[in-house]
């Protein structure tokens, strides 16, 4: 069963720095992949006031999974 505080404070931690939502819930190669590609897409079209909806469509991805996923359980 989800935790919704701990699924709430996944979705902040990725609003933050993407893929730290993901970092916190256990995903380590969720994490990363995020924060690659939502920094590569803000390094890229960041400068373009047009294409910014792309990066920040892919950011408000990765909050919804980080909100989503299941805590990983050891």
């Amino acid at each position: 069963m989800r935790s919704e505080s701990g699924s709430v404070l996944a979705a902040i931690l990725s609003l933050v720095i993407p893929g730290l939502g993901q970092l916190y819930k256990g995903y380590f190669l969720w994490a990363v992949f995020w924060f690659m590609v939502v920094s590569g897409l803000y390094a890229l079209f960041g400068w373009f006031i047009l294409l910014t909806v792309i990066p920040l469509l892919m950011h408000i991805i990765c909050i919804v999974q980080a909100y989503a996923l299941p805590r990983k359980v050891e």
